[in-house]
């Protein structure tokens, strides 16, 4: 038993031991970890309010402004920040146009958006190994610098939401209330755009362009499946991610695959789990409910008959 044990515990603890990938595993964790807190408190204001097209809109319009700054030898991170932050503007601005509906405004704006970045992509023969990481993820190539931008950036996400909790919430679940008690509506929701647009640009290096709203997303949907509470959805959303995190860099380095891909299959294999088990609309509720249905039917009908 005691070797087994053993066994078990050199497992666990060889990513982060090994000589050549140690200290890249111990990085990716932590940076995981911290986005995981992020991705998990701003996730269940995007699962809530529906706002999941907004952040896949967001993801694709940042497009442009990494390929502006890759061309121009700019930080990468400093585009992509600008770009989302002018994206963000756009979309709060012509969502209140009537005329237009938001899901309408947002679709032009992303697609155009992504379109200018592929036409400026698509000028240059060759674009680099470090475009491609902003596109799908470089988790092991997390460096402790990229840990600090992201623990900061992280903070003043978290402290900006703190102040105004209260000012989101009633927004989020009564916007008719909102603006009856002259809560300025308008400007919560390009408050919120911006919290999100901060939180897709510092999730980059770690999971990429093309897997952030699944990282974003799909640990506060799991979570919605098993709570309706707001702060326990919350909790359990960064507990999901975490945990989606560390089995998805443990998959990374014994499979051998992209870790940042990892971490995505794993959440989305937790989430495809709670829609079987969730005690509130899980599969085996559903059939439990209609097996009982079935029975109460059953019953009336045979004291109908009596």
């Amino acid at each position: 038993m005691a070797d087994i044990l053993n066994n078990i515990w050199n497992w666990l603890i060889e990513p982060f031991n090994s000589l050549y990938a140690g200290t890249l595993v111990r990085n990716a964790l932590w940076e995981l970890l911290i986005i995981s807190v992020i991705g998990g408190v701003v996730g269940t204001y995007i699962v809530l309010r529906g706002l999941v097209f907004i952040v896949d809109a967001l993801t694709h319009a940042i497009f442009p402004g990494v390929v502006i700054a890759f061309l121009i030898g700019a930080n990468f991170f400093l585009g992509a920040f600008i770009s989302a932050l002018a994206v963000a503007l756009v979309i709060a601005l012509v969502a209140r146009n009537r005329r237009v509906s938001e899901e309408s405004s947002i679709g032009v704006i992303f697609t155009g958006a992504f379109s200018l970045g592929v036409v400026l992509l698509s000028s240059q023969r060759s674009y680099g190994r470090s475009l491609k990481d902003l596109l799908f993820g470089d988790i092991l190539g997390i460096t402790t610098a990229d840990l600090w931008v992201t623990a900061i950036v992280g903070l003043l996400i978290l402290a900006a939401i703190f102040v105004a909790r209260k000012e989101l919430l009633l927004s989020s679940f009564d916007a008719t209330m909102a603006r009856a008690i002259g809560l300025p509506v308008a400007r919560l929701d390009l408050f919120l755009y911006l919290l999100i647009a901060a939180t897709v640009v510092v999730s980059l290096p770690a999971v990429g362009n093309i897997l952030v709203l699944a990282f974003l997303v799909t640990p506060s949907a799991t979570a919605r499946l098993f709570t309706n509470r707001f702060y326990k959805m919350m909790p359990l959303a960064v507990g999901i991610g975490m945990l989606s995190s560390l089995v998805g860099l443990y998959l990374g380095y014994y499979a051998n695959v992209a870790g940042s891909a990892g971490v995505v299959v794993v959440a989305t294999a937790f989430f495809i789990i709670a829609l079987i088990i969730s005690p509130h609309s899980g599969l085996f509720v559903k059939i439990r409910q209609r097996h009982l249905w079935k029975q109460r039917l059953r019953q009336e009908s045979l004291e109908v008959r009596a």
